[in-house]
């Protein structure tokens, strides 16, 4: 029986050529103002989905549109090539957008953010219609949130309702309520050796992080996440209290400046990581893996450029906005 992952990860280098080349980045990066940044970019395969974002008086709300667009349309793209088993590992796949967006609808309801801005900050990618998410950055408060989203929330949003049912009202509770929800998740929705390996290896790198989050203050192994590969619940305390410990592979997340340069060399590992899994799994969905984060990238990297072009911030600026985004 022919595996359906040779069909369907052909199609999807396919959609991986449609991706920006370094240079059409690089040009885009380099534009002299924001308007010279919007010429270059309707000259790119983005140019169907600008829409308003190019007319007279159009600002950032309008590029945002512009490629949210572009990239609920890549998603819509890879959910009409797959069926059966694939298909459900996709959606699994999917369900790292759900957590994103949820964490960010959290986090801009405890910091007082208004509805537009966290909708700003929101991605149309994920199982959670995007109408819900609208309707839950309207929400005034974390309780109220969990009960939108309980609704129509899909899995996470059950997992939120409950943490905060449970008592959690902190944003490291709940972020890592909704970690543990979404690994424990994940992990049982994918079947494939690589990309479970893959994923093994994203819960030890966001346990390290917790870790260095949490140091200075009393540890618990309640921030832990199961599941990992090599970082243990004994490491994770270990860490949290002020110790390296032994993870070779890892220790520049632990030896970073700071947490932000840690959470930055985190992505990188992790994006190499995808891509090692795309090269070793051929038949299997560590392609699509591998190309929905290639995917996230290019629109944060363009969502990036165009706030620094907008802004007018200098080239130094948007390189650092580059390398810590």
């Amino acid at each position: 029986m022919n595996n359906p992952y040779g069909y369907i990860n052909g199609r999807i280098r396919m959609m991986r050529v449609e991706l920006l080349e370094s240079r059409s980045l690089d040009e885009v990066q380099n534009a002299a103002s924001y308007s010279d940044y919007l010429r270059q970019l309707s000259e790119t395969s983005l140019r169907e989905d600008l829409g308003e974002a190019t007319a007279q008086g159009a600002g950032l709300g309008q590029l945002d549109e512009a490629l949210s667009r572009n990239y609920l349309r890549s998603v819509q793209k890879l959910r009409s090539i797959v069926t059966g088993q694939p298909a459900q590992e996709v959606e699994a796949l999917l369900l790292r957008y759900d957590l994103q967006n949820i964490k960010t609808l959290v986090r801009g309801i405890l910091t007082g953010r208004n509805a537009d801005d966290i909708v700003g900050g929101l991605i149309p990618a994920g199982t959670v219609p995007w109408v819900t998410l609208q309707g839950a950055a309207q929400s005034t408060d974390v309780p109220s949130l969990a009960q939108t989203l309980s609704v129509a929330g899909g899995k996470l949003g059950g997992v939120l309702r409950t943490a905060v049912s449970g008592g959690a009202n902190s944003m490291l509770d709940l972020e890592v309520a909704l970690d543990q929800g979404y690994y424990r998740t994940v992990l049982a929705g994918v079947r494939g050796a690589a990309v479970r390996r893959y994923f093994t290896r994203e819960i030890d790198v966001r346990n390290l992080l917790i870790a260095r989050q949490m140091r200075g203050t009393a540890s618990s192994n309640r921030y832990f996440i199961p599941g990992g590969r090599d970082v243990t619940e004994a490491d994770f305390l270990r860490i949290a209290g002020g110790d390296n410990g032994t993870v070779p592979d890892l220790a520049p997340i632990l030896e970073a400046a700071d947490l932000g340069t840690a959470e930055a060399i985190a992505r990188r590992m992790l994006n190499e990581s995808a891509r090692n899994v795309a090269m070793s799994d051929p038949l299997g969905p560590g392609v699509a893996l591998d190309y929905l984060r290639r995917k996230e990238q290019e629109i944060a990297r363009l969502r990036l450029t165009g706030r620094a072009k907008y802004y007018g911030l200098s080239r130094d600026e948007l390189q650092k906005e580059l390398a810590d985004g």
